[in-house]
């Protein structure tokens, strides 16, 4: 039996999720979720890069004042934008050049739809998860040159207390916590879900932004993980 289910007395509800949930910190979980479950609803986490301290002060802070143009720093390399405040990157939302490099000089132009957008992102990513079954998924540490180091330990301590804060902000939800490419521990379980952990494998189709599509979707079938509208995946539904 699925050593994610065999502590639990109903194994044919416990993994199957009615929303999955990106935690960062990167595209990658967000492509391979996508990929896998064919989920196209999008969330504050995406797109972003989010060091673990980035992610719960967002969460702690319910992501009050996002995209301030007093925190924004662009990268010397003009690769990405950093939120000074939060410590994280907003890679993806900037306007760039064909070669990748953003275009600086119109970065306040942009604020008022961005902060409209991840308005309704927000409002979103609290809302959905109201008396649902949820998934949430977070890979990785974080961790890259154009942050400060984010010297977190990703042991069993700090995810169970990211999932206390994620069960404070969403109590009418039965809330689950994956957490993949850290350091693997035994599931534990939950009064309303788990906390697991696994790992990815790169394959020779690894790509620099999705990592392996393979290493995913072996991940996520291992782990027996059912999304209530997949088709694909789960047929009798």
């Amino acid at each position: 039996m699925n050593r994610l289910l065999h502590q639990f007395k109903s194994p044919e509800k416990v993994n199957t999720f009615d929303t999955i949930i990106s935690l960062g910190c990167n595209c990658e979980l967000t492509w391979n979720i996508r990929d896998y479950f064919g989920i196209e609803r999008a969330y504050p986490f995406d797109w972003w890069i989010t060091p673990f301290q980035a992610l719960r002060k967002l969460l702690e802070n319910r992501f009050h004042d996002l995209f301030n143009i007093n925190n924004l720093e662009v990268s010397h390399d003009l690769l990405t934008v950093r939120d000074t405040y939060y410590n994280l990157l907003y890679h993806h939302d900037f306007k760039k050049t064909q070669d990748d490099k953003i275009i600086d000089d119109c970065i306040d132009q942009q604020i008022p739809l961005l902060k409209q957008k991840y308005a309704m992102l927000v409002e979103r990513f609290f809302k959905d998860p109201e008396n649902k079954r949820v998934l949430f998924v977070r890979n990785r540490d974080g961790n890259i040159p154009h942050l400060d180091p984010d010297p977190t330990p990703m042991d069993k301590n700090t995810f169970e207390q990211l999932y206390s804060l994620l069960e404070n902000l969403f109590p009418t939800s039965q809330i689950s916590l994956l957490v993949t490419n850290c350091p693997v521990f035994p599931m534990v379980g939950r009064t309303k879900g788990y906390i697991a952990w696994d790992e990815t494998v790169n394959y020779e189709d690894a790509q620099f932004f999705a990592g392996s599509p393979r290493g995913w979707q072996e991940m996520f079938s291992r782990n027996n993980i059912l999304y209530e509208n997949d088709t694909v995946h789960n047929p009798a539904r």
